[in-house]
C-alpha cells in the first residue's frame, strides 16, 4: 500500500537523523548544519517527494475525518448540487468537508491540492481543470484516496471516476431537435479545451448525420464560460444566421445569458425560436419557464462519488479502480416547437 514519505525516510536516504532533516526542511536557525548535509537532505526530500504534514502530526496516521472537494465553478448549480449530495453522505459517516473553488485555473488547483496533501485529508473529490492529469500526479503517487467527477484525467487509466455521459447528453438533446424537424440549428458552447466536454459538440454533428442533415446547415458558436458570453454568442447567431430555427445550449451558464438575450430582444420561445439546454438549474423550470433540457442527474453523481470515496477509505486493502458513467435524461418542456 502506498504511503507518504516521512522524516525518517528522508533521513535514512540522506544518511543523517530525523532531527537534522526537520531543521533543514523547516529552515530553522540556531544549529550549524554543513552545506553538504543540507544538500543531501534536500535531494533526498525531492527524490522521495516528501510533503510536510501540517496539523496532523499528533494523529499518527489516524483518520482526520476530513474530506476535500474541489469544484471549478461555484456559480454552476451542477457542481453545487454535487457538493450538497456528497455532503449528505459524508455527514452520516462523521466526516467534515473542505470545499474549494478552483475557478478552472490549473495553478490554483495545483496549490489547493498541495495544501490538502499537507493537511493529510482522508480523501479528495475533484473535478479537474485541463491540467488535472499533471496536477494530480503526486496524489496518485502517494496513494491519496481520490474520486474524479465529471471530467476525466486524460492519459491516466487507473483512477476512480464518476461522470455523466457527455457525448450522450449532446446526442440526446440534438436528436430531439432534429426529430422535431429542425435542420438549421445553432450549437452554442464553451471553448473549454477539455476533450470530454467537447464530446457534446461531436454528438451534435453525429446526431445530424443520423437524420441526413448536412453539417453545412449547422452553426457552431463557442466562447468563454459565462452568462455574458452566452448572451454575446446568442446575439452573434441571431445577427449572422437569422435562418436558424433552434438553438442548442451545451452549458447551462451560457444558456442563462442566452435566454435573457432572447427575452430582451422580444423573441418568443418556441413560436419564433426553439431552445434546448444541457443542464437542469432551478431557473429552467421556475415560474413561466418550461425549457426542454437534458438532465445530467447531478445529485446522483454526488452520491455515487461520495460512496466510492468512502469505499476506498474504509477498505482494509486496495480497492479496484472503477469508472462509473451514468446516463442522462431528456426532460420535455415547451421550448421546442415541432416544425415537421
Amino acid at each position: 500500500m502506498k504511503r507518504y514519505a516521512t522524516l525518517k525516510d528522508v533521513a535514512k536516504l540522506a544518511g543523517t537523523t530525523a532531527a537534522t532533516v526537520s531543521y533543514v526542511l523547516n529552515e530553522k536557525e540556531g544549529r550549524y548544519i554543513s552545506d553538504e548535509t543540507r544538500r543531501k537532505v534536500l535531494e533526498a526530500a525531492e527524490q522521495l517527494e516528501y510533503v510536510k504534514s501540517i496539523g496532523a502530526s499528533s494523529l499518527k496516521g489516524k483518520s482526520r475525518k476530513l474530506i476535500a472537494i474541489l469544484i471549478p465553478q461555484f456559480e454552476n448549480q451542477f457542481f453545487t448540487r454535487i457538493v450538497v449530495a456528497s455532503e449528505e453522505v459524508f455527514v452520516k459517516h462523521g466526516y467534515d468537508l473542505i470545499i474549494c473553488n478552483t475557478f478552472d485555473k490549473p495553478e490554483r488547483e495545483k496549490a489547493i491540492l498541495n495544501r490538502m496533501i499537507q493537511q493529510r485529508v482522508d480523501g479528495i473529490i475533484l473535478t479537474p481543470t485541463k491540467m488535472g492529469t499533471e496536477n494530480t500526479k503526486l496524489l496518485r503517487k502517494v496513494g491519496m484516496k481520490m474520486v474524479v467527477v465529471d471530467r476525466p484525467l486524460p492519459g491516466v487509466k487507473d483512477f476512480f471516476w464518476v461522470a455523466t455521459n457527455n457525448y450522450g447528453c449532446g446526442f440526446v438533446g440534438a436528436h430531439y431537435l432534429f426529430s422535431k424537424g429542425h435542420k438549421r440549428v445553432a450549437y452554442i458552447g464553451w471553448n473549454s479545451g477539455i476533450e470530454d466536454l467537447e464530446a457534446r459538440k461531436r454528438a451534435f454533428f453525429d446526431a445530424a448525420d443520423t437524420y441526413g442533415i448536412s453539417q453545412d446547415s449547422l452553426i457552431v458558436a463557442e466562447g468563454g464560460f459565462s452568462a455574458e458570453e452566452g448572451c454575446r454568442l446568442t446575439s452573434y447567431v441571431l445577427e449572422k444566421h437569422p435562418e436558424v430555427t433552434a438553438i442548442f445550449y451545451g452549458f447551462n451558464i451560457q444558456a442563462l445569458g442566452g435566454v435573457t438575450c432572447l427575452s430582451q430582444r422580444g423573441i418568443s420561445i418556441p413560436e419564433e425560436l426553439s431552445v434546448m439546454i444541457i443542464g437542469s438549474p432551478e431557473w429552467i423550470m421556475a415560474g413561466k419557464n418550461d425549457f426542454t433540457h437534458v438532465d445530467m442527474n447531478d445529485l446522483e453523481l454526488g452520491r455515487k462519488a461520495a460512496n466510492l470515496l468512502l469505499s476506498q477509505i474504509q477498505a482494509e486493502g486496495d480497492v479496484p479502480f472503477q469508472h462509473i458513467i451514468q446516463d442522462c435524461s431528456l426532460i420535455e418542456g415547451s421550448s421546442v416547437r415541432d416544425i415537421r
